[in-house]
């Protein structure tokens, strides 16, 4: 299975056939991208969540309570 990126738009097309993968070595608007080169996924550090004002005006409060 061989993974190629298009030089011009940055999209990602797998190939998993022998003929496929040695027909793209010869074609210049892509290249090969192996899995080892990808980046590795960070770790995020972790926030507590922030409370969400509502916009606009505040509920009337109710009559008689």
């Amino acid at each position: 299975m061989a993974t190629y990126r298009c030089l011009q738009s940055g999209n990602t097309v797998t190939f998993t056939q022998a003929h496929d993968i040695a027909t793209m070595k010869g074609h210049s608007g892509y290249v090969r991208v192996d899995e080892e080169d990808t980046p590795q996924s960070k770790d995020l550090p972790l926030f507590s969540p922030t409370p969400v004002k509502r916009m606009g005006r505040p509920r009337k409060a109710a009559e008689g309570v």
